[in-house]
């Protein structure tokens, strides 16, 4: 797997984007972004994570797990659904396959949608 600043540097320029212009865009300076590209600077904060990814058309998620980080929204919300984590420890203990972890988030979409059939606007990665 690519690290962070590397892969933040062939999504910048698989978008044709600029150092300058990405920085920019991104509400960062220049020098930063460079630093973070090369591997001279540690990953970005989240805020940071998530503007790059919204910038770079990239999947946060995969940013996150490449910066060795999670996404703050994701743990307030385990925080605050203990039902959730355990779902996610009970992934984890099982050893369910990614297969297995596919089907079971087309279950949830299934519920989701039979629960909210107005509300199609769930994104999922």
């Amino acid at each position: 797997m690519k690290a962070f600043g590397e892969t933040i540097r062939d999504l910048r320029t698989a978008q044709d984007l600029g150092l300058r212009e990405t920085a920019g865009l991104v509400g960062i300076s220049p020098a930063y972004l460079s630093r973070i590209e090369r591997g001279k600077e540690r990953p970005p904060s989240p805020e940071i994570i998530k503007a790059l990814a919204k910038t770079l058309a990239a999947d946060p998620d995969v940013l996150f797990r490449l910066s060795s980080s999670t996404d703050p929204e994701i743990v307030d919300y385990l925080h605050e659904n203990p039902e959730a984590m355990n779902l996610i420890r009970y992934i984890k203990e099982a050893g369910l396959t990614p297969q297995s972890i596919e089907q079971l988030l087309g279950t949830a979409k299934e519920l989701s949608d039979s629960e909210h059939p107005n509300n199609k606007s769930v994104q999922t990665r």
